[in-house]
């Protein structure tokens, strides 16, 4: 009987993260000799938790095999795991559900703030990973429905990743290896027609909605640290954001509205442990545009942002576009004659954006010389690095 109260858990089971004075008990019988420790009649309960089941370690201190027909880690779910290790040495994940609560599992997976170490590299199980679960909660009223998800993994690299989802109005969601144009490496990709849904599913951004997006990642690896990626966005609208709603609207005085509809949007990223960095970012729409660069850093659960809001975005940008003209007036071919400094902070699913009017009256190059808010505070959070090149 252990009493699990007073301890920090930090995925202890996959997904189940609980605090210090969050109640917890574990109740086993425990068969050992020298082959092998069995944790068996294995039943953990607690505010929210239940798994009931059987664990076996060897005695080197490796899963040998976990058998739960009784998972959930919160309140309602209901699903069943199972790991094997076979002759081959490989963990075989099954995972089988009606309901399952993945907003922790899904937080887990964004954070990873721990870089890889010398004992990690070289320690990565081998492992097959098969979820189906018909319906997987998310942030924001959001959920994932009839996920299958399988994975393999062999020697640190993956070698095999589909996923197969609905979300939000029965949009699919998939995704899988693809080979890279320019080198035929073989990249993470994801896509869906809902972009704002799984924003919020994940709990990255709630006020999006719709939008046909892809993203592509370098896959984790025991060797890199740092992953690269690119993400394209099309069509969506972001709804409720004051700042943005106030800068649109400046562009025309009729104009009352709680919109903003934007074409596309496309950055460069790098995905380090704890912490997204987005580069050059560019977001083009009829009213308005923007630049985008900063981090969003999932240990802190805190996001930086800062870049230029250019309005009247089709005809402000054409001055960038004109040779000779746009290099001494505009600020870039994405910036546009006039545009106005902001800055992003606080956390990713509830940001505080700021703007600072004095840019506006600072065409091109001049304005990259006016501090945007919050800039002027010598001691406050700096941008990140460059990311190293591609």
């Amino acid at each position: 009987d252990a009493d699990f109260t007073p301890a920090k858990i930090d995925n202890l089971l996959p997904g189940w993260n609980k605090p210090a004075g969050k109640q917890a008990r574990a109740t086993f019988t425990l068969n050992k000799d020298l082959k092998s420790t069995r944790f068996d009649d294995l039943t953990i309960d607690g505010q929210g938790t239940l798994a009931k089941g059987s664990v076996e370690i060897d005695a080197a201190g490796d899963l040998v095999s976990a058998n739960f027909p009784v998972f959930g880690l919160s309140e309602g779910d209901r699903a069943a795991l199972k790991v094997d290790r076979g002759p081959d040495n490989v963990l075989r994940v099954v995972m089988r559900g009606d309901v399952y609560d993945g907003r922790s599992l899904v937080k887990s997976a964004m954070n990873n703030s721990a870089p890889p170490s010398a004992k990690t590299k070289n320690n990565q199980a081998d492992i097959d990973v098969d979820v189906k679960i018909a319906a997987v909660i998310g942030h924001n009223g959001e959920a994932l429905r009839g996920l299958d998800f399988k994975l393999s993994r062999r020697g640190g690299h993956i070698r095999n990743l589909t996923v197969n989802a609905k979300i939000g109005r029965d949009t699919p969601l998939i995704g899988d290896l693809r080979p890279r144009p320019r080198d035929r490496a073989l990249v993470a990709y994801l896509e869906t027609d809902d972009a704002g849904a799984l924003f919020r599913f994940t709990d990255t951004y709630p006020r999006m909605y719709g939008g046909q997006m892809w993203v592509a990642m370098d896959p984790p690896a025991p060797d890199v640290i740092a992953q690269s990626g690119q993400i394209v966005i099309r069509n969506f609208t972001v709804r409720g954001e004051p700042a943005l709603e106030r800068v649109a609207a400046g562009t025309n005085a009729n104009i009352k509205t709680t919109t903003v509809d934007f074409s596309e949007l496309r950055a460069d990223l790098t995905r380090q442990p704890g912490r997204l960095m987005i580069r050059e970012g560019v977001v083009r729409g009829p009213t308005i545009g923007a630049t985008i660069d900063g981090y969003v850093d999932y240990t802190r659960d805190e996001i930086r942002m800062r870049g230029t809001f250019v309005p009247m975005y089709a005809l402000n940008n054409v001055f960038g576009q004109i040779p000779i003209v746009g290099l001494f007036l505009g600020g870039g071919s994405n910036e546009g004659l006039v545009g106005i400094s902001y800055e992003a902070t606080g956390s990713p699913s509830a940001p505080r954006i700021a703007v600072n009017p004095i840019s506006a009256i600072a065409p091109g190059l001049l304005r990259k010389f006016i501090p945007g808010p919050g800039m002027f505070d010598p001691n406050g959070p700096q941008p990140p690095a460059p990311a190293p090149s591609r």
